[in-house]
């Protein structure tokens, strides 16, 4: 018969004399613990067997706390194949690939969720996932689409220090997205700030837009915008310098 340790898989040659003492407990002699033998007998020895013989003396470690449970000897030893180290190893070396992902997948969407939200490879996936988990995604957007078609920066006629702003940019996108901020800067001819102005949709619409409501493609909007409190970029009833505009 032969019997195998729980602990450390080893398998052992063992005799009835081995389970009739101690009622079936055995001590393992490569891990030492203790096992009940006939709960483990094996039924078909692994092909792949290792042999080592050893002399009794040198193996057999009896304490007189426990003299009464047998040590397994090492002779007609049967180790686990090295087939199970090795699926232990790519076990482990999987863990490692999947939890490097995770890792690098994490930092990913730390430092490049926008660019990903947005992505139109993967928009299309993100959005059948919410579809199907109930999720919401933010509006789709594409600051880099919008372009100023007109614009025309002037001193106001009949307001003091102020400047009249009229423009009109186009969504470029083949989608809609959200109504962009405006920010207005003028500068001097070493392209440093004299004054910058940020608008809000609601600020530069006609019509502030619904809850959600978004440009739609191709869509345009004139806008007309007084800037008041601008003495530093009028002299003489114009413009010291240029502007310009970014969307945000």
């Amino acid at each position: 018969m032969h019997t195998q340790c729980p602990y450390c898989q080893t398998i052992y040659h063992v005799s009835a004399a081995h389970l009739n003492i101690a009622q079936g407990h055995v001590r393992c002699s490569h891990c030492r613990n203790i096992f009940n033998a006939s709960n483990h007998l094996v039924k078909q020895l692994p092909k792949q067997i290792v042999s080592e013989q050893s002399n009794t003396d040198e193996d057999m470690v009896i304490n007189s706390q426990d003299f009464e449970i047998p040590d397994l000897l090492q002779e007609d030893i049967y180790e686990p194949s090295h087939g199970r180290s090795w699926g232990s190893f790519f076990f482990w070396g999987i863990m490692v690939i999947v939890l490097t992902a995770m890792l690098a997948g994490q930092a990913m969407w730390i430092w490049q969720r926008d660019k990903i939200l947005q992505h139109p490879d993967f928009r299309p996936w993100l959005e059948r996932f919410c579809y199907t988990f109930l999720c919401t995604l933010p509006p789709t957007r594409d600051l880099k689409s919008f372009r100023m078609q007109e614009h025309v920066a002037q001193v106001h006629l009949d307001i003091e220090d102020a400047i009249q702003f009229e423009a009109t940019f186009i969504n470029n996108a083949t989608f809609p997205q959200p109504y962009p901020d405006l920010q207005l800067t003028f500068e001097d001819a070493n392209s440093n700030s004299l004054a910058q102005r940020l608008f809000k949709p609601i600020e530069y619409l006609q019509q502030p837009p619904h809850e959600n409501q978004q440009m739609r493609p191709k869509g345009s909007v004139h806008l007309k915008l007084v800037l008041v409190d601008m003495a530093k970029v009028i002299e003489e009833d114009k413009i010291v310098e240029g502007y310009r505009f970014d969307f945000f």
